[in-house]
């Protein structure tokens, strides 16, 4: 069920408040036309659900009291009863079990929404994960293939961050972490993704980034990490690696591997810059 909604959720909110009132109608007419002695309750929580999940709990509370109040004007029509509370007794009785649907349903929601975003996101910096990261990577690639447009993947490694955990200790390493987020994500746009590998490793992806677009960006984000740290007090530099997709390669393994080697180089060779290469169907890159 929450895979379906999760597919629905590319329709507008207002096209997902119509669907819901279509059916609402549709089970009322066959409510009031067709059948008499079925209850149709399973049927009234259908809409009650694709609006409390797809909207708002206030839109599903509405539509809360628009089915019990079709459902007892069907049974008020079609119904005879002995006692003349019956019918509001029972509306009564229908209403409090929707309201508890759309109430259990919105929790359900809030719940599955808090365990995909820590399933997503590093419990430190409360940036993207590796395993999101490669997610967003992977959907990069197909539209890639779909559209011809570069993108540009990025590694960035903290140059001497154990000095700072042996130094001052585990917790200002977590500080100089989130500084480097924080920093990180004031510097690039909002379609741009940013990630922590693990320890003190970095991720970017910058879609629809050209080389001469990206050199600028990431010139500038070094500028400014450097920085940020400066006045921190922390004795750190960063090595970064970029590769500009034109083309890709076999796999996304390969695309980190180059983007790896190349982040690598430059510790191996001075630490505290940048290295950007092109890889392209003349690619010289391995």
């Amino acid at each position: 069920m929450i895979h379906l909604l999760r597919r629905l959720e590319i329709f507008p909110q207002w096209g997902i408040i119509l669907i819901g009132l279509l059916l609402v109608s549709l089970i009322g007419a066959i409510d009031y036309f067709i059948v008499i002695d079925v209850s149709l309750a399973i049927f009234y929580v259908l809409p009650i659900i694709l609006v409390t999940w797809l909207v708002k709990v206030r839109i599903g509370i509405l539509f809360s009291f628009l089915c019990a109040v079709l459902w007892f004007a069907a049974d008020i029509i079609t119904k005879n009863y002995p006692y003349p509370w019956i019918p509001y007794w029972n509306a009564s009785v229908r209403l409090g079990f929707f309201l508890t649907i759309t109430y259990l349903l919105w929790e359900l929601k809030k719940a599955y929404e808090r365990e995909r975003y820590l399933a997503r996101t590093d419990g430190l910096t409360g940036i993207t994960n590796r395993r999101f990261f490669l997610e967003v990577l992977h959907w990069e690639v197909q539209r890639f293939r779909r559209h011809q447009r570069p993108f540009t993947l990025v590694y960035l490694d903290v140059d001497n961050f154990k000095t700072v955990n042996n130094s001052f200790g585990h917790s200002r390493g977590d500080d100089l972490l989130c500084l480097i987020s924080d920093t990180i994500k004031a510097n690039i746009r909002s379609l741009d993704v940013v990630a922590r590998l693990g320890g003190d490793e970095f991720a970017l992806l910058l879609p629809e980034t050209n080389y001469q677009a990206a050199e600028a960006v990431l010139t500038r984000l070094q500028k400014n990490l450097l920085a940020s740290v400066a006045r921190e007090s922390f004795p750190v530099g960063f090595s970064m690696g970029a590769v500009t997709f034109l083309d890709i390669p076999e796999s996304i393994d390969k695309m980190m591997e180059l983007v790896d080697h190349l982040m690598y180089d430059v510790k191996n060779t001075g630490k505290n810059r940048l290295t950007h290469e092109i890889f392209s169907p003349l690619s010289s890159l391995p």
